[in-house]
């Protein structure tokens, strides 16, 4: 059985009304959910337990060119908590398309802050 909830189904209409298929930005990272360590959380006063820690960041991406490298923990968007790969994806609609964001990141133990232009994200190919 499959469902899908109202708020995503409303959103995917919409998308598919306005321009005839759902867009989304991209910064171009693969990456993976992280829980925070407690520590991690009280000295840099996080509010959420997890993060999206980077796995691999795609060269010439908008990631690469603002500075994101791989074992960076994701933890932002623009002054949003990001707790979980989801998170971010969901922040990353077609809103963000062209738009310089911040990333909130933690590297090396410290918080340090990259602006990110997101590009739209190319559509699958079909066969």
């Amino acid at each position: 059985c499959f469902a899908t909830g109202i708020d995503t189904a409303k959103w995917v209409i919409q998308q598919l009304f306005a321009f005839g298929r759902v867009r989304r930005a991209s910064i171009g990272i693969a990456g993976a959910n992280l829980s925070l360590p407690r520590r991690w959380q009280r000295v840099l006063a996080l509010q959420q337990s997890g993060g999206v820690r980077v796995i691999e960041v795609q060269p010439e991406s908008p990631a690469a060119r603002a500075g994101v490298r791989a074992a960076d923990v994701i933890v932002g968007l623009d002054g949003v908590a990001v707790g979980s790969i989801d998170e971010l994806q969901r922040l990353l609609d077609h809103s963000r398309i062209t738009r310089e964001s911040v990333l909130r990141l933690i590297r090396g133990g410290e918080l340090i802050h990259l602006a990110v232009t997101p590009v739209e994200q190319p559509e699958p190919r079909a066969g």
